[in-house]
């Protein structure tokens, strides 16, 4: 039996490029606008720039006191050999995020309210280092050595992640601005990274290794089946965290999709259980209070070199992406308004089979 553990700190110092970009457009190194176009404030392209009560003249700043984020890391780890070239491990890791970012929207209110402040500075993305964040996982794994030409993995993870620094996850372009500057902490939710189970399996297999395998098969035959290599890896998951969205702008801005309908209770994705907010409140259903579509991958491979000469090789390789060909949702359309039918439905499948033959000669 062995046994490991370690820990470990990292800090995200790659922050710095990002915001001096976004810095770098403010006053007074120059200018940048943000408008929001509606019905009482048209703006087209024949009038764009026409003076507007709408237009922001700074689009982003960064709190003066804003410090570097860091992750601690922990690890312990059981491995064991088992009969039959197995080997098993159990493993734990833990993550615990500090200073992580934050985006809000100073000194806004919602639609319907009365402007508290209308003297106040508003209409831009604010940056703050006030976050925090936590990821438990435990993972079983069983792996077999490679023994007459066969390699197999196994493993299941069981994660859960919650965090409060509204960062962009897998799938998403860039940070999540909060819904209420007064209320950070309503953003507490599941990271949207955050996938519960997750199974992994993989299999390669050679042909012509091992003396069950056939490696004293001679002649033709042993030149027809011998150095074929077969591998495939499958990949089965549930859903992850998706957040019910009304692109409306927040007033005074022009960031829309940060805004959330009020959650009424019943099945997540159904329209009925949601609604609009009411005039002047936030919407209650909270950031990635739904669960996604569950997501499954199984891609295979099969290849060959031909030795021809001394130097002169011919590699032969089918390559397979969703092989069986199976229909997986990639999302479903958070988009909520009350005529949206399309709501909680599917909006996007993942890719349909591919295979690709590659021949490619090495001299």
């Amino acid at each position: 039996m062995v046994v490991r553990a370690g820990y470990g700190v990292y800090y995200n110092t790659s922050v710095y490029q990002s915001i001096a970009i976004q810095m770098a457009q403010q006053a007074p190194l120059s200018k940048s606008v943000n408008a929001s176009n509606s019905a009482a404030d048209p703006l087209t392209l024949a009038n764009g720039f026409t003076p507007s009560s709408a237009i922001s003249p700074d689009v982003f700043a960064v709190d003066p006191n804003f410090r570097v984020g860091y992750a601690q890391n922990w690890q312990a780890s059981v491995q064991r050999d088992l009969p039959g070239s197995l080997v098993g491990t159990i493993t734990w890791l833990g993550t615990k995020g500090t200073r992580g970012q934050q985006e809000f929207l100073p000194n806004t209110y919602p639609a319907g309210a009365v402007n508290p402040c209308p003297s106040c500075p508003s209409g831009f993305v604010y940056m703050a280092s006030n976050g925090n964040s936590t990821r438990e996982s435990g993972q079983l794994q069983l792996r077999r050595r490679l023994h007459n030409g066969l390699t197999a993995t196994l493993q299941y993870t069981y994660a859960k992640a919650i965090d409060d620094s509204t960062l962009g996850g897998r799938g998403l372009s860039g940070n999540v601005v909060a819904q209420n500057w007064l209320d950070l902490a309503g953003e507490r939710a599941l990271s949207s990274f955050d996938q519960r189970h997750l199974l992994n399996a993989s299999v390669q297999y050679t042909t012509g290794m091992g003396l069950g395998g056939g490696t004293l098969l001679s002649g033709w035959r042993g030149a027809l089946y011998k150095e074929w290599t077969f591998s495939t890896s499958v990949a089965a998951g549930t859903g992850l965290p998706l957040t019910p969205a009304i692109l409306e702008p927040i007033p005074g801005t022009g960031v829309s999709g940060t805004l959330r309908p009020d959650y009424n209770g019943g099945p997540a994705t159904s329209v009925s259980a949601y609604s609009l907010p009411l005039p002047g409140q936030w919407g209650t259903a909270g950031r990635d209070s739904r669960t996604g579509p569950s997501q499954t991958t199984v891609n295979a491979s099969l290849a060959r070199t031909f030795r021809l000469q001394d130097r002169l090789n011919l590699d032969l390789r089918f390559d397979s992406a969703n092989g069986l060909n199976h229909v997986s949702w990639v999302t479903w359309n958070t988009i909520y308004s009350s005529g949206n039918p399309q709501f909680g439905q599917p909006s996007r499948a993942a890719a349909m089979r591919d295979i690709t033959t590659t021949l490619r000669v090495r001299f």
